[in-house]
């Protein structure tokens, strides 16, 4: 009698603990307001008087992401240092996916305190095709460094980047 007792109540408990667990609603995670421009872009930086990928650095990554306030007028630009070493906080207008200003930006990186411009920055969805031929968001901007004139002989200088969203596919890494 008393198994009989203790089978009865574990089946009464387990019922309980089953009732609440199915009385749950399915968690659905969110996005970020930057969610369309933001994400991992395989870049290749070219240059107007050396041409394409001066510095053989080949292609490489670049990050843009939201900030910690979850703006919906600036998000970060980074490279994580895969080529320059920077990282920035910059203007965004995500009804055109157009980022950069002519400002002068600070990079963030620790101990390494040079100015950088990015302009004319675009994202166009689905306007690349990767070796992969999957297509996937195209990505631009023009980037000036504090310190490129030192490593182009040119004062002022730019690097035009272009390239697009990151598939995951090895052909296209």
């Amino acid at each position: 009698m008393k198994i009989m007792k203790k089978i009865f109540v574990y089946t009464l408990v387990l019922g309980f603990l089953l009732s609440f667990s199915a009385c749950q609603e399915e968690f659905e995670p969110g996005g970020t307001p930057v969610q369309e421009m933001a994400g991992t872009y395989t870049v290749l930086y070219n240059h107007d008087s050396y041409g394409t990928d001066p510095f053989g650095a080949g292609y490489s990554q670049v990050y843009l992401y939201n900030t910690a306030s979850e703006s919906t007028t600036e998000m970060w630009l980074s490279d994580l240092g895969n080529f320059w070493e920077y990282k920035v906080k910059l203007p965004i207008n995500l009804a055109n996916l157009t980022f950069g200003s002519s400002d002068t930006l600070i990079n963030a990186i620790e101990d390494y305190d040079i100015k950088v411009i990015v302009e004319n920055g675009i994202i166009i969805p689905g306007a690349a095709t990767p070796p992969s031929e999957t297509p996937v968001d195209s990505i631009y901007f023009d980037i000036w460094f504090d310190d490129l004139g030192d490593a182009t002989g040119i004062e002022g200088d730019r690097l035009r980047v272009s390239g697009f969203r990151y598939t995951g596919w090895p052909e296209d890494e």
